[in-house]
């Protein structure tokens, strides 16, 4: 199972973002506090409106089911809470944002819209200002200010950190010849030149080279440019399979990659060209196994500092008062109880 950690004030981030565009229906709920914050309240029509938004941009176009909707409920509580206790300890401590940072923020925000004409529109329609919007984002990124400097961003795993893992770990590993990964696919056409077949494996290489720059995430290029038609879906992922499943072109193309490389361009069954991504090898060998541990040791550190976010947030609780107003709007270890 692969969980998605976010920061609680990633989360705000996006809440603030897509509260921005439909902040005169998030009045529209009901006035009657679900719960307050010191003098602040927040309303169900308020808490409701940002899930169902939170929903969407998660899964444009699906209906999520309703525990899942739940949890994000008492995400986007969590982090409305969360934002009035830090508002809250800012007005205290009578802190200053950056006028450079908050002109930044601004100009990369307003990027997000065709011209600045629409942007002012939008904010119009919002029935909010552009005083408002700037107080806004300073808020923001005071609030991330005070919580760098209470529970800092973790390190980035070390070499040896990974290695310590792997070695308490390593017994846990069941080993097989089975891989896991992605490809991209181009067809060939029947009586394709071998030039055209050539400028394929061209175009693929420079596929390849976007996502070793980080200029593009493969799944992601996969559903959008691969002409195997369940690409869109899934982003061209192969679950666990074994190489000899796919024929000798396919073993000989990635029998030698490490886990994170891409293939070369190579041509399977005489009608595909293809580059494949590597991102699972079950040999036993640490080399191959050190992505997944990497990517456990930073779920873990981001765990961690949620869970000292969390203890900052009650401690700040019994400065500013938080009731629950609405049992249907009190998360289960609720900020503050």
């Amino acid at each position: 199972m692969i969980i998605t950690i976010l920061s609680p004030m990633k989360i705000i981030s996006l809440i603030f973002l897509l509260a921005f565009s439909a902040y005169a229906q998030l009045l529209s709920g009901s006035n009657i506090p679900a719960i307050k914050v010191g003098s602040a309240s927040i309303s169900p029509g308020k808490i409701d409106s940002l899930t169902k938004q939170l929903a969407q941009a998660q899964a444009p176009g699906q209906n999520l089911p309703p525990e899942t909707m739940t949890q994000l409920r008492w995400a986007v509580i969590d982090n409305l809470v969360g934002q009035e206790l830090l508002k809250a300890e800012i007005t205290k401590q009578g802190l200053k944002a950056d006028a450079k940072k908050t002109d930044s923020l601004i100009a990369i925000f307003k990027k997000q819209f065709p011209s600045e004409a629409i942007f002012k529109q939008e904010l119009k329609k919002s029935g909010s200002t552009e005083v408002e919007f700037k107080q806004k984002i300073e808020n923001q990124l005071l609030a991330d200010q005070i919580l760098e400097k209470k529970i800092p961003y973790p390190k980035d795993p070390t070499a040896q950190d990974k290695k310590n893992y792997w070695e308490k770990h390593k017994g846990e590993v069941v080993l097989s010849d089975s891989i896991a990964g992605a490809r991209i696919i181009l067809n060939i056409a029947k009586g394709e030149s071998a030039q055209a077949t050539q400028d394929k494996k061209d175009i693929l290489k420079g596929y390849a080279a976007q996502v070793r720059t980080k200029k593009a995430n493969f799944a992601a290029l996969a559903a959008q440019v691969s002409e195997d038609p369940s690409a869109k879906k899934d982003g061209g992922v192969m679950a666990r399979f074994l190489p000899k499943d796919q024929g000798t072109e396919f073993v000989n193309a990635v029998k030698t990659l490490k886990v994170g490389d891409i293939s070369e361009p190579f041509v399977q069954g005489g009608n595909k060209v293809v580059i494949f991504m590597l991102s699972e090898r079950n040999d036993g060998k640490f080399e191959s196994y050190e992505y997944q541990i990497d990517y456990i040791l930073r779920v873990e550190a981001e765990r961690s500092r949620q869970l000292a976010i969390k203890s900052y947030l009650d401690q700040l609780a019994k400065s500013y008062k938080v009731q629950y107003l609405n049992k249907d709007y009190m998360p289960p270890d609720a900020i503050g109880q």
